[in-house]
């Protein structure tokens, strides 16, 4: 296995004899579209500046969602594409409340990557205070961010591996070494327009088809990861099997979420304790909400 722990992203060497860093747990809830980036993004920040703790986040979307990758064209959307309003609905650790009258929300992320069609899934939400932000700090953070899910799922009897450990990475290696010399380097407009089409070395496979997969935004002084975790199909994205459909496990949020946060904080030496936005949070998510997220420019951008 290529994963080797590193209790280093916290700007000062950790080592297994150290006492647990103290972070901060955000349990699952259900939220609209434009609150989860908003909120997101808030904690990152206050997490970077070491305003707030470490912070993990687990949530929900209140009604189905597609979030367009930051640099995904709007257009690509049509087939999904019917803005509205969000609607509150109660956060009980389950996905009952989910509101879906037949409508899909979009949302733009400030991470890149292919779109996600945000439906029966656990989201999480990691931020960090990283003095290193260079390519091997934050590859560290996503792996061990993933084993620690690959381990959670192990637990409930659900078989997941990265991707780059599975044959079909290999073959694909083979038939893009033969393409990159005969054409040159791909374009990634090629790509898959949903994320969970898609394929990197690091995203979860479970009976051959993508259930998990994650993407990072450095903030100065910090990094924020967030990932989706598919736990069974949707009407609305019916060619992506989830976990139910895969193993015939039924998972609900908060029957998991724990068990990912106990695994991540032993991982990173984090002592997570729950806990609440600070008002400072709360202010800045609201803003941030009204200025980017829910705005019709920050949407059609691109």
């Amino acid at each position: 296995m290529r994963f080797v722990a590193s209790r280093m992203w916290v700007g000062h060497a950790m080592t297994q004899a150290a006492s647990p860093t103290r972070g901060r747990l955000l349990p699952f809830a259900l939220h609209d579209a434009a609150a989860n980036m908003a909120t997101d993004e808030a904690i990152a920040e206050a997490v970077a500046l070491k305003d707030v703790a470490p912070t993990l986040r687990f949530y929900g979307w209140s009604r189905p969602t597609l979030s367009l990758g930051y640099f995904q064209s709007l257009n690509d959307a049509t087939p999904w594409s019917d803005p509205t309003g969000c609607v509150a609905s109660k956060a009980d650790g389950t996905l009952s409340g989910i509101v879906d009258d037949g409508r899909v929300d979009i949302v733009r992320r400030s991470t890149g990557g292919g779109a996600i069609l945000h439906h029966f899934e656990l989201t999480y939400s990691l931020s960090l205070p990283l003095s290193d932000t260079g390519p091997g700090a934050r590859e560290c953070v996503y792996q061990t961010v993933h084993q620690c899910v690959i381990e959670s799922l192990a637990d409930v009897g659900v078989a997941a591996m990265p991707y780059r450990d599975t044959t079909a990475a290999a073959e694909k290696l083979s038939r893009d070494a033969v393409s990159d010399s005969n054409t040159g380097l791909r374009s990634k407009r090629d790509e898959p327009f949903l994320c969970f089409q898609r394929r990197t070395d690091e995203d979860l496979i479970c009976g051959g088809y993508k259930i998990a997969g994650s993407a990072q935004r450095r903030v100065r002084g910090g990094v924020l990861q967030h990932g989706s975790l598919l736990l069974r199909v949707s009407r609305h994205a019916p060619s992506l099997p989830g976990i139910n459909e895969l193993s015939s496990v039924a998972i609900e949020p908060h029957e998991i979420e724990a068990s990912i946060a106990a695994k991540v904080g032993t991982a990173m030496g984090i002592d997570w304790q729950s806990g609440d936005l600070t008002d400072s949070e709360l202010t800045a998510s609201k803003r941030i909400r009204q200025q980017r997220y829910a705005a019709a420019e920050w949407t059609g951008r691109r």
